[in-house]
């Protein structure tokens, strides 16, 4: 019996060695879907972060959040106030700022206090403090259509799968929503045709509702039903997006 019990024992104690937070997974989970960790290449050469991620660069951020607070204490109470309750009077960026990237949503309950510490120790001490964009000799260029799936669909539906303890792959810690590649290779299947596939997502953003659903209860507990976007995409925009999804994750 003693045997049996050390053997249980051990492995207990490595899932909770492994499952300690740190800064980084604190920042991945509740912040990098928004906050870009890398700046995008515009075709005139310059730099942007918009196409990649609906909110400001990151280092930007805590490069303009130093300069506003001057001292660790200071800025730590600024993002522990902010996160919490947003709002346009305490914000770093102006009404240009917002308008283009909303306010930020509201994580209250999101974190506990040992993650809020973990969080701004990353942020203040890591790379984020003194990194700079590296210059490239080759400019990418930026697909439009992409901007319209980034704006719109990438803060819930992941474009990478995050790798857990198991060796396995998931993305609900990532976001809210399927894995986008999983989606479009499931719709495929059911509407066969371009045209059908269009068509799906034309009515389905606009209404979506559980019966049209491609999966099941069980995922529609998990990720809740996807809200409506009805009003916030004009008719071309809607055949981009289509065929953007089509012909990027055709694989």
């Amino acid at each position: 019996m003693k045997l049996k019990k050390m053997l249980f024992v051990l492995p207990l104690s490595s899932v909770l060695l492994f499952s300690q937070p740190t800064g980084e997974g604190v920042f991945k989970t509740n912040c990098s879907q928004c906050h870009a960790t890398i700046l995008g290449v515009t075709n005139d050469g310059g730099y942007d972060n918009s196409y990649i991620t609906p909110a400001p660069y990151v280092v930007d951020l805590v490069k303009k959040l130093k300069q506003e607070t001057k001292t660790k204490e200071a800025f730590s109470k600024f993002i522990k106030d902010y996160i919490e309750n947003p709002n346009k009077r305490k914000t770093l960026y102006g009404k240009r700022a917002i308008k283009k990237f909303g306010l930020m949503p509201a994580l209250e309950g999101s974190m506990n206090e040992e993650e809020k510490s973990l969080l701004i120790d990353y942020l203040y001490n890591e790379k984020y403090s003194k990194k700079e964009p590296k210059k490239v000799e080759e400019v990418e260029k930026v697909d439009p259509r992409k901007k319209l799936f980034t704006k719109n669909c990438a803060s819930c539906h992941a474009t990478v799968l995050g790798v857990v303890n198991t060796g396995g792959y998931d993305n609900s810690y990532i976001t809210s929503a399927p894995y986008v590649v999983d989606l479009v290779k499931k719709l495929k299947e059911e509407t066969q045709t371009k045209e059908k596939f269009t068509q799906f997502i034309k009515e389905y953003i606009q209404n979506p509702n559980k019966r049209k659903s491609l999966y099941g209860k069980r995922a529609i507990k998990e990720f809740g039903l996807m809200p409506s976007l009805e009003g916030v995409l004009s008719e071309d925009e809607i055949i981009q997006l289509s065929n953007f999804l089509y012909e990027t994750y055709s694989d």
